[in-house]
């Protein structure tokens, strides 16, 4: 690695050093190889940072390092209750639930139907949400509409004379920062075993892979992050991307500006007919790494962006010489709230 590059790389750590950050995650989160998977594709050596064992709130995953940078504010102002709100069954909500529990704050959550007729039944995240003791409601609404709500509900928590602080779409740039901070612990492990990836593969249409890409290329790293989209209601997620990354990049005074043509992301290709719906090959691929290394995956996230991996790599899009990063970014509670997609029974005796 020449010099310049390990100068920015330093920087970026110096940067990182200064910022406000509350310890909620176990880290850093494992690398391991996926000698099996690799095999059974007669593929590439493929490799997996597995954040979903950043663990520390009930199951880990992605938004638990997030939220590491993003509470940080909150507990400075010494909130007393958290308001947020994603989808019914959002990771994201239950990491939040969490995180405020154990920072001693209530919670208020507003979620909302990402399907319509979407059930709220009491299992997976929701089921976390409520066991966490967070007070929930669920609405019918846009993302918009979404957002108006929780500000509604920050502005009459400040009239019963609380304290409450907003946490979620705004603060995304915080969220980017967040795995600008992973990208550099992984750099670290990749160094440690002279590992020098082509690809880095992520489910995201935001604020993890904005992170990724953007110290991906302010420190010419040669490794290209590769994002499969898992949402229908972004209507330009490399141009959402960029924004968050270069958001992030002011944040951490860095100097440097992302451009939309160095976000490469699958926006439509493995997302299948909607959010959180499962495609064939999704399932295909939940099972082959069940099958194979013993991971698990999930339906709405890290089992598309599989999909997305093993496509590229049986139809030669990715070469055996290649070297692949896999981030597992958690949400293995979905895999519990639908379990007959997947066809599968048991003979009784």
């Amino acid at each position: 690695m020449d010099g310049p590059i390990r100068e920015r790389i330093d920087f970026v750590r110096d940067r990182l050093s200064r910022f406000g950050r509350v310890s909620l995650a176990n880290l850093p989160t494992p690398f391991v190889e996926l000698r099996n998977l690799s095999a059974a594709l007669d593929g590439p050596r493929i490799f997996m940072k597995r954040d979903d064992l950043t663990g520390g709130l009930a199951f880990g995953g992605n938004k638990t390092r997030m939220l590491e940078f993003r509470m940080a504010p909150a507990v400075e102002k010494k909130a007393d209750v958290i308001v947020s709100g994603f989808g019914i069954q959002s990771n994201h909500a239950r990491q939040v639930a969490v995180a405020a529990r154990k920072l001693g704050m209530d919670v208020r959550l507003i979620l909302r139907r990402t399907r319509s007729q979407e059930q709220a039944a009491m299992q997976g995240n929701l089921l976390i949400d409520a066991l966490a003791g967070a007070e929930i409601t669920i609405v019918d609404a846009t993302p918009e509409e979404q957002a108006r709500l929780i500000k509604e509900e920050v502005q009459q928590l400040q009239t019963q004379g609380r304290n409450p602080y907003e946490t979620g779409y705004h603060d995304e740039d915080l969220s980017a920062v967040a795995y600008v901070a992973c990208a550099l612990e992984l750099q670290d492990q990749l160094d440690r075993l002279e590992i020098v990836p082509e690809y880095l593969y992520v489910a995201s249409e935001g604020a993890t892979q904005a992170g990724l890409s953007l110290y991906a290329n302010y420190t010419a790293s040669p490794c290209q992050v590769i994002g499969i989209n898992i949402v229908d209601w972004v209507p330009d997620i490399p141009e959402r991307i960029t924004k968050i990354a270069n958001a992030a990049s002011q944040r951490l005074d860095l100097d440097y500006k992302l451009e939309k043509h160095d976000v490469v992301n699958y926006e439509d290709a493995y997302r299948g007919p909607a959010y959180g719906v499962p495609t064939p090959e999704c399932l295909d691929a939940i099972r082959l790494v069940a099958e194979t290394e013993g991971i698990l995956l999930e339906p709405v996230y890290t089992g598309k962006a599989m999909a997305g991996l093993v496509d590229h790599i049986r139809t030669g899009r990715i070469g055996k010489d290649k070297t692949v990063v896999f981030l597992h970014t958690g949400g293995v509670p979905a895999l519990f709230c639908n379990p007959d997609i997947f066809g599968l029974r048991v003979d009784e005796a």
